[in-house]
């Protein structure tokens, strides 16, 4: 207890010393934010190779298997965020309160995957908020809207946690994580379940409560975009999430339902939202929603193969998608751009950044043998699990899931074309990004491939305990479809290599008799334009664009409508105000009397 104590603290003074440093210090900060985070990240180490005593041992905080793990994944992802935003953030402003923040976010996540007891939970969780706003307004005057609303949606949930905690407490007398397990019977019990999942679901950024991640996007930095969106708001929505479903409720069938059915919608709505963007953060940020629907859809199928895929997936998903983030990133820093129609070309300037892309690319889009195939093949096969009870609309989880893979895959061919490939750009002085900037996309890379190739190794460090039951991998993993799968890309890889020997004569490409110019160039952000056109999609797409669905929006039209009514009611007139007195007056008479 005291070193989760002191680890809490310390970092949060580190990061405070940092806050009142004069932004006209130099190296000092980062130096700091630097070792801290490499500091936390060999106790977090520690603390997985020494298993501290299990939670029910403490009143205050959990020392088991899923805190462990997050404590891990959220300190290895700040110290790698920290690197990366050496060379990034150099010469930027607000640099003394963007490594406070980095710091103050990672203290607080430590005392929230530490809690047991939920009203320390609830403040930790609270402060997240706020340095998630704040680290949003490090982007400048653009970021001020995107950041109030990402506050708004964020805080707002927190609210419902609050009125969660509070019946959790009314429904077992407790308020420990690890004495509650509630049964779902009551209205109660409805509400509190509710209550948490909006909570988890607007940190994690799921439908319906996404909409702030792609809103931040494009005024955000890159490196805030990396850490919180891309891994950390992940890591602490799904943990949140685990926690609700494996610990404080158990399982029921009309609560598991919701959650299949939110995790489906989020997987097909993300990335339908993501093939038709013409931004290379935009359209990333929509992939960091569409790949939430795949870790909720996976525990929700309450067997142990589909929750070992959810939170193998969560990983997964924290380490390619701050790789595809930095990589923006470094695009980002060397075109000042990264809007996709003025790009192009990038793979012979930056060939390490493309290698690293692509990598990341493919894993996100489920390609074996790399990390995303085999934990969206852990959820499929939950997913068939639970079909054999004979419940019809597994059929639409799993095709929803196929969907959002074949999809996914499609719109990072249209970024891998816009970005490295496609019509070269004239570039002048464009190279290669520092070592710094690129070491850690090197290493999430690095980490996609060995996830991949040795998909066992991270399942029996991380995830078997937390389930308790380890799926036959033999079973789970071989299967004709597979077969055919693994036997088409050793034919095609083959096929690669001997028709990469012939020698082709190369030519200009021409259109209609003349020599192909820049302004003849199709860019990548014309693919699946037709998509955009389909009737129904094209309605909902600019539905979408006017923000009709946007959660936000709507509630916020409801809040001024309601505010217009009490304006017009509220007029300043003395007699108007005596009249609402006396009809309050009435109304309690009316209520109250005998």
């Amino acid at each position: 207890m005291e070193r989760i104590i002191d680890l809490i603290v310390w970092t949060f003074l580190i990061g405070l010393f940092i806050r009142v440093l004069p932004e006209r210090t130099k190296f000092l900060r980062e130096f700091l934010t630097l070792i801290t985070t490499l500091v936390l990240f060999v106790i977090s180490i520690i603390f997985f190779v020494k298993k501290p005593l299990p939670f029910e041992k403490n009143y205050w905080f959990i020392f088991d298997s899923l805190s462990i793990f997050t404590f891990l994944a959220t300190t290895f992802f700040g110290f790698i965020v920290s690197i990366y935003s050496i060379p990034f953030m150099k010469g930027k402003e607000f640099l003394s309160r963007y490594y406070a923040y980095i710091l103050w976010t990672i203290s607080a996540s430590i005392g929230a995957i530490f809690s047991n007891h939920l009203i320390l939970f609830t403040l930790f969780w609270g402060f997240l908020g706020f340095s998630l706003y704040m680290l949003i307004n490090v982007g400048g005057e653009k970021a001020s809207f995107p950041a109030k609303k990402t506050f708004i949606i964020v805080g707002g949930s927190d609210s419902f946690l609050i009125l969660g905690v509070i019946l959790i407490w009314i429904l077992s007398g407790s308020f420990l994580i690890s004495e509650a397990k509630i049964s779902i019977v009551s209205r109660a019990g409805y509400v509190a379940f509710l209550c948490l999942l909006i909570a988890s679901l607007a940190k994690a950024g799921a439908f319906p409560l996404h909409t702030w991640i792609p809103e931040i996007s494009e005024s955000a930095p890159t490196s805030v975009m990396a850490f919180l969106p891309a891994s950390l708001d992940k890591l602490l929505g799904i943990y949140l999430l685990s926690r609700i479903c494996l610990n404080l409720f158990n399982f029921h069938e009309g609560m598991w339902f919701l959650l299949r059915f939110i995790g489906a919608f989020t997987i097909v709505a993300g990335v339908m939202m993501a093939i038709v963007q013409h931004n290379m953060k935009k359209l990333l940020s929509y992939h960091a929603v569409s790949q939430v629907g795949y870790m909720v859809l996976g525990i929700s199928t309450a067997n142990p193969i589909g929750i070992i895929g959810g939170l193998f997936h969560m990983l997964n998903n924290a380490i390619y998608k701050c790789a595809l983030f930095m990589g923006a990133g470094a695009v980002e820093e060397k075109t000042k751009t990264t809007e996709l129609e003025r790009l192009g070309g990038l793979s012979t300037k930056m060939p390490l950044t493309f290698t690293c892309f692509l990598i990341a690319s493919l894993a996100i889009s489920g390609v074996p043998p790399f990390n995303g195939f085999f934990s969206k093949w852990f959820i499929y096969q939950g997913l068939f699990e639970g079909a054999k009870s004979g419940d019809p609309s597994w059929a639409i989880w799993i095709i929803s899931a196929m969907i959002g893979s074949a999809l996914t895959l499609a719109s990072f061919l249209k970024i891998i074309h816009s970005v490295f490939l496609g019509h070269k750009k004239e570039y002048e002085g464009i190279g290669e990004v520092s070592f710094l900037m690129i070491l850690p996309s090197i290493i999430l890379a690095l980490l996609c491939i060995i996830f991949g190739f040795g998909f066992t190794l991270p399942i029996n460090l991380f995830f078997k305990n937390i389930v308790g039951v380890y799926p036959s991998l033999k079973i789970s993993l071989i299967s004709p479809g597979l077969t055919v799968l693994v036997i088409s890309l050793i034919f095609g890889l083959i096929m690669f290599i001997l028709l990469s020997t012939v020698k082709v004569k190369r030519a200009r490409n021409f259109i209609g008799g003349e020599i192909q110019t820049e302004e003849m160039a199709m860019s990548g952000t014309e693919f699946y334009r037709t998509v955009y056109e389909i009737g129904f999609f094209k309605q909902l797409y600019k539905g979408a664009e006017k923000k009709i669905f946007d959660i936000y929006e709507i509630l916020r039209n409801i809040v001024f409508y309601i505010g217009g009514i009490l304006k017009f009611a509220h007029n300043g007139v003395l007699l108007n105000y005596l009249s609402w007195i006396l009809f309050g007056v009435l109304i309690l008479l009316f209520l109250f009397k005998k």
